[in-house]
Formats: C-alpha cells, sequence, structure tokens
C-alpha cells in the first residue's frame, strides 16, 4: 500500500513508521512533517491511506485534509490525536475520516486499521476495475477490423499494454478444464490498483488482459505482466490445451494499443507453426509471416482445424490434401514448425480415437482425411432431429451452470454438435434463442439474490456470470422493467 504518515515530531513518525513496516515490508511509506508537505505530497502520490496528526505547524492536519480531498479523494484518512483532542477527532470524522488513533499508537490497532484499509482499498479497486472492463469490452471484442477511436486527452504519464492468450482446446474438453479465465480473474483481484486497472475481454478461445498504468511506478508492473501471466498459466491443471501468448509493445494511448492489438489478432493463426513457452512480439509475427511456407501452412492447418470442429467433411479433406502437398515440399530445416504443427492439430481434433493417432508415424496425415472424415459423419449421424434427446441434456446443463462461462460454441463442443445445429436446433424446439434462454435463468437468479438482505448489485451481477454491472443493469432493467437498485429498494419495504 502506499502511506503517508504526517506528524510534526520526529519520533513519533519514527515508532509508526517501525510498525507499519512490520505489518507489511511490501508498503510504500513516506514522511510529512507539516500540513503543507502532507498536501504536497498527497497530491503528487494520491496514497492509499494517511496516518495525519491533528497538531502540526502551519496548517493543521484537519486544514490539511480538507484541502486534499480536492485531489485525492480515494484516500483513506487516519487522524493521531492525543487523549484531549476527542472534538478535532469528532471533526476530521465528518470531513471523512476512516478512523482514529490514540497516541502513543497501539501496534495492534495500527495492524487492524491497515488490515481494513487493504479491503477497502481492494473493493474499491474492483470495482474501478469492473468499470474500466465495461469501457473496455466494446472496444476490444471481435474488433479484427475496427473503426478509430474518438480522440481524447490522454491522461498524463497514461501507459497501456495488453497480453493475449490465445487458449486452443479439441471441442470434447470440458468446462472444468477451460481454467484461464478464472486464472486471469483471480490475477485481476490480486494486482489491480487505482493506479493499475485490469480488463479481460475473453471470446471463445481468446482471453485479452488490458492494462493502464497511470504514473511512473505503476509503469513498471506492465514491463512485469506477461511474465506475471506466463507464470499463472504454469498453475493451471494440466490438460490437452495449448496455450500461446502474444504481447504489445507499451502504449500511451488506447488507440495506439487497439491499434497493434487487431494487427497482432490479423496474425494469430500463425500460432499452428509458431510459439512456445515464451510470448510472441507483433515483430516476431511479421518475421514468420513473412516467410511464405510458415504463412502458408499455418493458414491451411488453421482451416484444418476449423474444418474438424465445424464438422465440414468436404472441407476437411480438401485441407488435408492441401497440407500435405505444403509439406512434402517443407525443407528438413523446418522440423520445429511440423512439430507445432502436429501438436495444434492433435490438440485441435482430439476427439479422434487414440489409436488414430501416430504423430512419429509419417503417414499420419495421409490417413487423416479418412479417420476425421469418418468421425464427422458420424457426429453428422448423431446430430438428425430425430435424436432430441441431447437437446433436453443441453437445457438440463444450462439449469445447472448457466452463472458460468457459457456461450453455444463451448456448449456445442461440450455436445459434440456444430454450434450453427445447436443454435437453429434450440430456436426452433425451445421458442427462444440460445442467449435469450440463458439471459432469463440468470435473471431469475439475480431477482432471487436481490431480495436477500444486504444484496449489493455488483456482487449479485458476478454470481449470475456477468463482470461488467453496467452490462448487467442494462440487461435486468430490460427483463425486470426497473434497475436493479429499485428492485432491491423494493425488497427491502
Amino acid at each position: 500500500m502506499n502511506i503517508i504518515v504526517a506528524d510534526d515530531e520526529m519520533l513519533a513518525r519514527e515508532t509508526l513508521i517501525g510498525i507499519l513496516e512490520d505489518a507489511g515490508p511490501e508498503h510504500e511509506i513516506r514522511e510529512a512533517r507539516s500540513g503543507q508537505e502532507l498536501i504536497d505530497l498527497a497530491r503528487q502520490k494520491q496514497p492509499d491511506i494517511a496516518f495525519v496528526d491533528i497538531r502540526m505547524p502551519g496548517k493543521s492536519g484537519l486544514e490539511a485534509i480538507k484541502e486534499c480531498l480536492l485531489f485525492a479523494p480515494s484516500t483513506q484518512w487516519v487522524m493521531l490525536t492525543g487523549y484531549a483532542e476527542f472534538e478535532y477527532a469528532r471533526k476530521a470524522l465528518q470531513l471523512g475520516a476512516v478512523d482514529y488513533l490514540l497516541k502513543p499508537v497501539d501496534p495492534e490497532l495500527v495492524e487492524k486499521t491497515i488490515r481494513e484499509a487493504k479491503e477497502k482499498t481492494g473493493q474499491d479497486c474492483l470495482s474501478l476495475c469492473r468499470e474500466f472492463e465495461a469501457r473496455m469490452v466494446p472496444v476490444f471484442h471481435n474488433q479484427h477490423s475496427a473503426e478509430p477511436l474518438r480522440s481524447s486527452p490522454a491522461e498524463a504519464d497514461e501507459s497501456w499494454l495488453a497480453v493475449i492468450i490465445y487458449e486452443d482446446k479439441p471441442v470434447a474438453v470440458s468446462d472444468a478444464e477451460a481454467s484461464i479465465p478464472r486464472l486471469l480473474r483471480g490475477m485481476i483481484r490480486e494486482y489491480c490498483s487505482r493506479e493499475l486497472l485490469l480488463a479481460l475481454v475473453t471470446s471463445g478461445e481468446e482471453h485479452i488482459l488490458i492494462a493502464k498504468a497511470a504514473g511512473r511506478q505503476e509503469r513498471r508492473h506492465l514491463l512485469r505482466l506477461s511474465e506475471q501471466i506466463a507464470e499463472l498459466t504454469r498453475q493451471a491443471p494440466a490438460s490437452i490445451s495449448m496455450l500461446t501468448r502474444l504481447k504489445t509493445k507499451m502504449h500511451f494511448s488506447l488507440q495506439s494499443l487497439r491499434d497493434e492489438v487487431t494487427r497482432l489478432r490479423g496474425l494469430s493463426y500463425l500460432r499452428s507453426v509458431a510459439g512456445g513457452s515464451a510470448p510472441l512480439s507483433l515483430p516476431e509475427l511479421e518475421a514468420i509471416a513473412a516467410n511464405q511456407a510458415y504463412a502458408k501452412t499455418a493458414k491451411i492447418a488453421a482451416n484444418v482445424a476449423r474444418a474438424c470442429q465445424d464438422g465440414d467433411y468436404v472441407q476437411l479433406v480438401s485441407g488435408c490434401e492441401k497440407l500435405q502437398g505444403q509439406l512434402a515440399n517443407m525443407p528438413s530445416s523446418l522440423a520445429v514448425m511440423k512439430d507445432r504443427l502436429v501438436s495444434y492439430l492433435r490438440c485441435m481434433m482430439h476427439p479422434l480415437p487414440a489409436q488414430d493417432w501416430e504423430l512419429h508415424d509419417p503417414k499420419w496425415l495421409e490417413r487423416l482425411p479418412e479417420t476425421a472424415g469418418a468421425w464427422i459423419l458420424r457426429k453428422r449421424a448423431a446430430e438428425t432431429p430425430e435424436k432430441e434427446d441431447w437437446l433436453d441434456a443441453v437445457v438440463r446443463y444450462l439449469e445447472a451452470n448457466f452463472c458460468g462461462d457459457i456461450t453455444v460454441a463451448g456448449v456445442a463442443e461440450r455436445f459434440q454438435v456444430s454450434p450453427n445445429h445447436l443454435s437453429a436446433f434450440f430456436h426452433k424446439k425451445m421458442g427462444v434463442t440460445f442467449s435469450q434462454y440463458v439471459t432469463r435463468l440468470r435473471m431469475l437468479r439475480a431477482k432471487e439474490l436481490l431480495a436477500m438482505p444486504g444484496a449489493k448489485v455488483n456482487e449479485a451481477a458476478e454470481q449470475v456470470g456477468y463482470y461488467s454491472t453496467r452490462h448487467f443493469t442494462n440487461l435486468f432493467k430490460e427483463y425486470a422493467g426497473c434497475y436493479p437498485s429499485e428492485y432491491i429498494k423494493k425488497h427491502k419495504l
């Protein structure tokens, strides 16, 4: 935490700073010896918490706080007071101070104050991140050919960075194994602050973590972000998913960041032949794309994987034939690329029987159209409209998991049907679209949560699967005819 200790007595400052350092060596602690020094320091550092002596030379602690409230509204103020100054302490609480401590301070009370301040700061930061994410979702969600953003003045010392994670996984992988969004959400909770805002925009296999730092101090955290994500992904349960990380350089405006993200997305198909444990930058991807053998092979492989997952028999066979011809003319020096390609295709086509995959057999690709094609035909036969029992299973699954990350593509993967077939068949039989049905389940649950004592809108939104409170509020208003806050008030009566 960013802490200021303001007291004109050196011994009092040193005593309190010693207690704070024992409570948390990671704290950044600064000293002020007068009310004016406190004002100057608070304006510059925007502290999370400030311990302020009521009586100081020049401007008193109360006068300094009153002035600081104009530019440090999120700072938590704790007054340091003597026995004869309770009236001052009362005025401080009226100004917005969260607590006051009697001098000489009790170490246990200081530690308690810090714990409570951390908890409040964390909640405030998460709220800021939710608002930040609500702004970032329309900017980055499926914006492969995005229009320019409206120009706006950049904040001083504002820095931006993004890391894109592609989680390529087979159609039969369970939701429990798709843990990357959950891990990234945990990272946001751990690292976010008022000066470091984090947002997650996820769509299918693509997860984009956007970070904005305000100030030079937090800019250092941006530089470590990619390494922190790498460590995080190593904690993911072992699975057959293949992860590829792309990273941007540091930017000083949102527009330039999105421009680079758009270019990275345009080259993301290269992950079938390039990648590994290290994140790929735009110059590295552009160098790979300049190699025609890499670029062409990657495009064909991506089409083969998509055809297999979409159940497109003709495109699968055609793609495999093109891939055979491409690899036949590939120089032996590109063996690393071939290994990556095999891993990618095996991952994307995992539903095929294990015996159909002999990776060290040079003729595996020749047999792929026959083995994959037979699997597609079997899958098609299982998707005939006459066989409707699977739809009942889909409905039961939605009713049990609607609060999670539910998408048509994800559910289609789970039940081994194509997304288009699931969407059309669901609408025909249920009378509503897939998304309308999921939204209705979520809104029904949200009404139950909001009717409970002590209900909070942001918590209800998260519990039913929405990380953007604004998006949840709009959906709830459309469904229930009133805002969530109004619904809470109505059920308090």
